[in-house]
């Protein structure tokens, strides 16, 4: 299982574990496939993070993103806490937090760049083609 940010949710994907409301109500039930319209009710009431089945993303250290430094980072900054347990789990909810917003800010930037490949590609396409008449 993994948990990944909404934004990053594609059709097909399955709930690891329900998604609930502050107030502890079940909004949708684990083992529910995902759809766009359920996704698009998620980003509406404000969801961040869902947790879905297998591991469809990859939430790497983030590539160059500061998100992803900072990620890298987080070994020297607790290095003398090796021995402590609770500072290890701390350090787990940094990398975990920076990993999610490496990955988010990822699927910002390739979602930016793509809506730019098909905005020259239509423009190439309409000069083409009142060249031809």
């Amino acid at each position: 299982m993994q948990k990944i940010p909404v934004k990053l949710a594609e059709s097909g994907m399955k709930l690891a574990k329900p998604v609930t409301r502050d107030n502890g109500m079940v909004v949708l039930a684990e083992g529910l496939e995902l759809t766009e319209s359920l996704i698009s009710r998620l980003e509406g009431m404000d969801v961040e993070r869902i947790v879905v089945q297998g591991n469809p993303l990859d939430l790497g250290s983030g590539g160059d993103s500061s998100w992803g430094k900072k990620s890298e980072r987080l070994d020297h900054l607790f290095r003398r806490y090796n021995e402590d347990k609770w500072m290890f789990r701390v350090k787990g909810f940094f990398r975990e937090y920076f990993n999610l917003k490496a990955a988010a800010q990822k699927a910002v930037e390739d979602a930016e760049k793509l809506a730019e490949e098909e905005a020259a590609a239509a423009a190439l396409e309409a000069e083409e083609s009142n060249e031809e008449a």
